[in-house]
C-alpha cells in the first residue's frame, strides 16, 4: 500500500505544479493589464502654447471681433515612434471686454455629445445636433438647446516670452452632463 500512496502524492504534486504554471502564464497578462500606464490617472494638465492665435490679430481687434481658432500641439511618443507635432485639440479665442482678461478661450468640443463646434452666423454651432452657443459661451435658447451647459471655458494666460501669444491649460470635459467635469 505504501507505493500507491507515493504515486498519488507525486501525481497530486505534478497536477498542482502544472496548475500553478498555467495560472502564472494566464494570470501574468491580466495583472500587467491592471498595472498598465494607460489605466493610470492622467497627469494634471499644464499650460501649452496655442498655435495660430495672437492677441494682436486684426480679427480679434475689430469693432465686431470674430473668434479665432487655434491648435494645441504636443510631443507624443508612441512606442518607438516620435510625433513632434501631435494635435491635442483646438480652441476658440474670443475677445470679451467684459471678462477680466479681455479674452475668453473655449474648447471646440461640444458640451452636448462631443462633436466639433464651428463658427456660424454670429454664434458657435454644433453641426451634429444643432446646439448653439453665444460667443460668450452661453447657451442660445436654453429650453430648446440639446446641450445641457454652455461651452467649456479653459484657463489661459499670456506667454512669458511673447506677450501677444497665449498658453492654455487644455483639458477635456465629460459631455452630456449639466456640470463641467474634467475627464481624467
Amino acid at each position: 500500500m505504501a507505493p500507491s500512496q507515493d504515486r498519488r502524492s507525486l501525481l497530486r504534486w505534478a497536477t498542482n505544479s502544472l496548475a500553478a504554471v498555467f495560472a502564472a502564464v494566464l494570470g501574468t497578462p491580466a495583472v500587467l493589464y491592471l498595472l498598465d500606464p494607460r489605466n493610470r490617472k492622467a497627469e494634471p494638465a499644464d499650460f501649452r502654447l496655442v498655435d495660430g492665435v495672437r492677441l494682436d490679430d486684426e480679427r480679434l481687434q475689430r469693432r465686431d471681433p470674430v473668434p479665432v481658432q487655434g491648435v494645441i500641439r504636443a510631443v507624443r511618443l508612441d512606442g518607438w515612434t516620435l510625433h513632434p507635432n501631435d494635435v491635442l485639440g483646438r480652441v476658440w479665442v474670443v475677445k470679451d471686454p467684459e471678462s477680466a482678461q479681455g479674452f475668453r478661450v473655449f474648447t471646440t468640443i461640444c458640451s452636448h455629445l462631443g462633436c466639433s463646434v464651428n463658427q456660424s452666423e454670429g454664434c458657435f454651432a454644433c453641426p451634429c445636433h444643432n446646439a448653439r452657443f453665444e460667443f460668450t459661451g452661453g447657451l442660445i435658447n436654453p429650453h430648446a438647446n440639446p446641450a445641457l451647459r454652455g461651452m467649456d471655458e479653459l484657463d489661459w494666460q499670456r506667454d512669458d516670452v511673447d506677450r501677444e501669444q497665449i498658453v492654455v491649460r487644455y483639458e477635456n470635459f465629460r459631455p452630456a452632463t449639466a456640470e463641467k467635469t474634467v475627464i481624467r
